[in-house]
């Protein structure tokens, strides 16, 4: 059997032997039986010693080899019909053979060999994905991920020499040119690099690639190819992934992880090198943002994939109900110290405020876990006014959620970014793609929204839109793409934090003035106390406890339940304005978080009163507040 050096830094080889095994079966077989070999070998040691696009430069790697890629789908592409099997003939010793098309972009051709289209070709249809890596991954994640990593792979500077003889063959029939009801049967032949030097932007993958074509004349095309990052000033690589499952539910905005082989081959390229053959302007722009050149967007032919439930590298990526119950046993025996422990860190974060450091620390293992109808169950989306403007508090206080967080953006809502920054993703019916916007956020992502950046002036059209697009995620969790003549709407799991000065203009499920210390006037060393207690032992419990409070089963008992029923009927009767419908599901949604905080399960008689109490004070804050502002003569 071959060992994991033979089927990651070989793996069509492997996939070879398996077609040959398979030859005269179903094509779906075939596939089939490739990802259940890989899936198989590839256990966490095994997976540890794969190479990530996430960490590895592209001229550090070669094509055809297995590789990772923890991403998220930013766009879906319409299927394409390639060669799953076909006949190759070598002219010179009359033979033929047959040879598998999947996995592959182009076709395996030695000297004197063309492909033939016999009456054994056998056309499959494959799935495309456009995959950026996940918006706003905190550097610690980043960092944990390749920390266990194995020694790169050495660099290769060329790839298999092939002549231009072996490309004898029509692009059509290996692969239908992408997204286009078009018919180009004519015979294309491409050129073939001998030597592959890598460029400079293969050296840095972080590189926010926005050149066209390699001899490209046309300046506009340098716009087709962006990597289309959702947040602004990212950096990393975008792929497009193949898969080969016939029915593969991903979406966009969906958190991957992908096992596949790497193609990077030069002759993908070389498709666009004859433009004069197609005189339509519109299909070749469409085909260049579809089919970019592999040096700044390679192709990754999915053998596995794995979704991932959370983004915490300390934590199994796929567990199972065994390992999520390990953990929340674990958990339960030190939920009290380290629930105490991130309280006191930020309360510390916000001007020793205790209560509004209760509700962020709700807010921050609050996720939605189901929807009835439209509506989200679950969100805690948080208002924390009274925050100084000065001194980069809000820079200062999400840094530090996001080292205790695996995703986090932050967005300054002054007038200027509302009426010029994308938070919506658009379809550019032109390229036929999606156009990426800051709001197109991997479920778990916290998006802090500065409003005290907010001055006066007037919102245009982009501004209200964006507005708007915030208030739908606060309220409904999702995001309604701009598909011109009508939105589709995405759902979303994004926890809003909005950071203001006074009460935050976009809705929220819950609302705290801020009573801070007045005697903080140095913000910067007032944070700088905390560096001592962020050590990377109590960062990494801390950040266990978050992703683990957010996996853990909840449930009511029958007891409980009636104490809460009871209690409601009762303060409805006694006096309705105490306790409305929208209180109510406000108390519910507070007392799952609090009690998740805890590490428990299911509530118990002692957190309803805890969660009662803690309305209470924040209703009463608002109430002095309120009354303390001044009236407008």
């Amino acid at each position: 059997m071959p060992g994991i050096e033979d089927w990651s830094t070989r793996p069509y080889d492997t996939i070879q032997k398996l077609f040959e095994d398979n030859v005269g079966g179903k094509h779906d077989d075939f596939v089939n039986k490739v990802q259940s070999y890989f899936t198989e070998r590839l256990d966490e040691s095994a997976l540890s010693k794969i190479p990530s696009l996430n960490s590895t430069s592209l001229d550090q790697l070669k094509s055809g080899i297995l590789v990772k890629y923890r991403c998220m789908v930013q766009d879906v592409f319409d299927p394409q019909f390639c060669v799953g099997q076909y006949t190759v003939t070598n002219t010179n010793a009359h033979s033929s053979r047959l040879e598998f098309g999947s996995f592959r972009d182009v076709p395996t051709l030695a000297p004197f060999e063309t492909m033939e289209c016999g009456k054994e070709n056998v056309h499959v249809e494959r799935h495309g994905f456009y995959c950026v890596p996940i918006p706003g991954e905190s550097e610690w994640v980043k960092k944990a991920y390749s920390k266990n990593e194995a020694e790169i792979l050495a660099p290769s500077a060329s790839t298999s020499c092939r002549t231009k003889r072996e490309r004898e063959c029509e692009y059509s029939d290996f692969q239908a040119p992408p997204k286009t009801s078009r018919d180009d049967s004519a015979c294309s032949e491409m050129e073939v690099t001998q030597e592959v030097q890598p460029s400079a932007h293969m050296a840095d993958p972080g590189h926010n690639i926005q050149n066209g074509l390699p001899g490209s004349k046309d300046p506009d095309k340098s716009k087709i190819f962006d990597k289309n990052l959702p947040l602004p000033d990212e950096r990393g690589v975008s792929c497009i992934v193949r898969v080969y499952t016939p029915e593969v539910d991903l979406k966009t905005t969906d958190a991957i992880e992908f096992i596949g082989i790497l193609s990077m081959d030069p002759q993908l390229a070389s498709i666009f090198d004859d433009e004069t053959e197609h005189g339509d302007v519109a299909y070749q722009e469409e085909l260049q943002a579809h089919e970019p050149p592999p040096s700044l967007v390679p192709r990754v032919h999915a053998l596995v994939m794995r979704r991932l439930n959370h983004n915490n590298p300390i934590l199994p990526p796929v567990p199972t109900e065994d390992v999520y119950k390990k953990a929340a046993i674990h958990l339960m025996e030190d939920a009290l110290s380290l629930r105490l422990e991130l309280l006191s860190i930020l309360e510390h974060a916000l001007l020793c405020d205790r209560l509004a450091a209760e509700y962020l620390l709700c807010h921050l293992i609050s996720t939605v876990y189901a929807r009835a109808d439209m509506l989200p169950l679950g969100k805690m989306c948080l208002n924390i006014s009274g925050c100084p403007s000065a001194q980069k508090y809000i820079k200062f206080l999400h840094h530090l959620i996001s080292q205790l967080t695996s995703q986090t953006a932050l967005l300054e809502m002054s007038i200027e970014n509302m009426n010029s920054v994308r938070l919506i993703p658009q379809k550019d019916y032109r390229l036929n793609r999606i156009t990426a916007g800051m709001l197109q956020l991997a479920s778990g992502t916290h998006l802090v929204v500065d409003e005290t950046a907010l001055q006066q002036g007037q919102l245009n059209h982009t501004g209200v839109t964006n507005v708007k697009a915030l208030a739908d995620v606060i309220n409904w969790q999702k995001v309604d793409y701009d598909f011109k003549w009508h939105p589709i709407p995405v759902p979303t799991n994004i926890h809003v934090l909005t950071l203001s000065e006074g009460e935050s203009l976009l809705p929220k499920d819950f609302y705290v003035p801020l009573s801070s210390d007045n005697s903080i006037l140095d913000i910067p060393a007032h944070f700088s106390k905390l560096d001592h207690r962020l050590t990377q032992d109590n960062l990494d419990k801390i950040r266990s406890y978050i992703s683990v409070c957010k996996l853990i089963d909840y449930s009511i008992s029958e007891d409980t339940q009636k104490i809460i029923q009871d209690d409601f009927v009762n303060t409805r009767q006694n006096n309705p304005k105490d306790m409305s419908i929208e209180d109510f599901q406000r108390l519910l949604g507070l007392i799952r978080v609090l009690t998740l905080s805890y590490g428990q399960c299911s509530p118990t008689a002692d957190l309803w009163d805890r969660v009662k109490i803690m309305e209470e004070e924040r209703k009463s804050r608002i109430s002095r507040l309120q009354s303390h502002r001044p009236e407008v003569q």
